[in-house]
């Protein structure tokens, strides 16, 4: 994860987007979409669809404004990015959304945002002709962590002259160590109403030796001991959590404490003081995993950073993903999508990476990609699915997925909520 970017930090001084006022109001025309194959959680069949305000029908209206014949074209779910930092100052709000819907992505989870950053251009998002984000604005890790250490990189790159406490300020985390900080932050924390509270376990099993290495000042997270009561509270205001995890340990951690979403698979970068085993999820982890029913965003292409690294742990990382993903998906446990790529890739990366792993089949990553994590980000919604009254959304392509999976790399037409999008 790297919410604090050096873009980040130069965003600090750039000017925010203008404050939004309500949504527009769209009248979505009656559109009428014949030919084409859908893709139905399996295989792509043909069917036809109506678009009457905004909504899917089968059921011919009594006007039609506009027919589409999408013959030759195979018709796919919007794509999900469930694990990303892109969208959280002004500076990516600006830049990464036209990306997103160029690529077919119109769902995207922010993961450790900050309030009063988003509050001035958060408005622009969510609407039937733009992206629809959800940002976890309430980001609990030590008041040694992660991602304190990334502010204090890039700020020494870019020469700031800045305390720790002022970047502990700049980077919108909420630094706790104890019980006592917990009740102290607890009142701020709520006061977000984010949907997503996440917890940052790095390294959880050596908490308190690592605590004391100096080269790991900004790089810890929590007391693995304060997990379970920040989930509980969590869940008592009605909010999801999320874990940030590096090691098998920490994973087990999670689950332990009952969190709903882990947000990394661990096994995508290894350091230097571990092994490969240290990254291996247990079986008991998995199968209370599959029990709880928690949701594993996998971010394999974020591994791609640390093999620049550390080539030599290239093979040995890679069949640590894939024993990891094979088992737990073999347990039923459900996976999400996500790249944690800031500024250089998306959840397509994701999907290109995992289907070289071949650890689950073309049908079962477009099923995850567009069905399961558009539901997982926003429960409340008719969305993921081509039924009678869910949302008009979709993309095309120009060749089947299933067979030529390039071709998601490749969407001629974008429909949200029955609005046609631009190229």
């Amino acid at each position: 994860m790297r919410p604090a970017s050096i873009a980040l930090l130069l965003a600090m001084s750039a000017p925010s987007l203008p404050a939004s006022a309500a949504a527009d109001t769209l009248v979505s025309p009656t559109l009428h979409f014949t030919g084409g194959q859908w893709f139905d959680g399996r295989q792509f069949k043909k069917a036809e669809w109506y678009s009457v305000g905004g909504r899917l029908t089968a059921r011919r209206p009594k006007r039609v404004d506009v027919t589409f014949n999408l013959s030759g074209s195979y018709v796919l779910l919007p794509f999900a990015e469930a694990h990303n930092h892109d969208i959280q100052n002004a500076y990516f709000g600006a830049i990464a959304p036209p990306r997103y819907l160029r690529q077919g992505i119109f769902y995207s989870a922010q993961l450790c945002a900050d309030t009063k950053r988003t509050k001035d251009f958060s408005g622009q998002f969510n609407r039937p002709n733009s992206l629809d984000v959800v940002w976890a604005t309430a980001c609990v890790t030590a008041s040694d962590g992660h991602p304190l250490g990334l502010m204090i990189h890039d700020a020494k790159q870019l020469g700031m002259d800045a305390s720790v406490d002022e970047l502990r300020s700049l980077s919108g985390a909420f630094y706790v160590d104890s019980l006592a900080d917990l009740d102290r932050e607890w009142e701020r924390i709520a006061a977000t109403k984010t949907p997503l509270v996440k917890l940052i376990l790095v390294n959880s099993e050596d908490y308190a030796a690592n605590r004391a290495k100096r080269d790991l000042f900004g790089k810890n997270g929590l007391d693995p001991a304060l997990a379970p009561e920040i989930v509980r509270r969590a869940h008592a205001a009605g909010m999801r959590a999320v874990a940030h995890v590096d090691t098998a340990a920490d994973f087990a951690t999670a689950i332990r404490a009952g969190t709903d979403i882990i947000a990394h698979l661990p096994g995508y970068r290894f350091t230097p003081d571990k092994q490969a085993s240290d990254y291996r999820i247990s079986d008991d982890a998995i199968r209370e995993a599959a029990r709880r029913k928690t949701v594993v965003i996998a971010t394999a292409v974020a591994s791609r950073h640390h093999v620049k690294r550390r080539p030599e742990v290239a093979e040995a990382l890679r069949q640590t993903q894939v024993d990891n993903l094979r088992r737990l998906i073999a347990a039923g446990v459900p996976i999400a999508t996500g790249s944690d790529l800031v500024g250089d890739g998306s959840v397509i990366d994701e999907l290109e990476f995992l289907d070289r792993l071949a650890v689950m089949p073309r049908a079962a990553l477009l099923r995850s990609a567009t069905m399961q994590t558009p539901r997982l980000l926003f429960p409340e919604r008719r969305i993921g699915e081509f039924s009678e009254g869910a949302e008009a959304s979709f993309i095309t392509l120009d060749a089947n997925p299933l067979r030529d999976f390039a071709a998601i790399r490749r969407v001629r037409i974008r429909v949200k909520q029955g609005n046609l999008l631009a190229p």
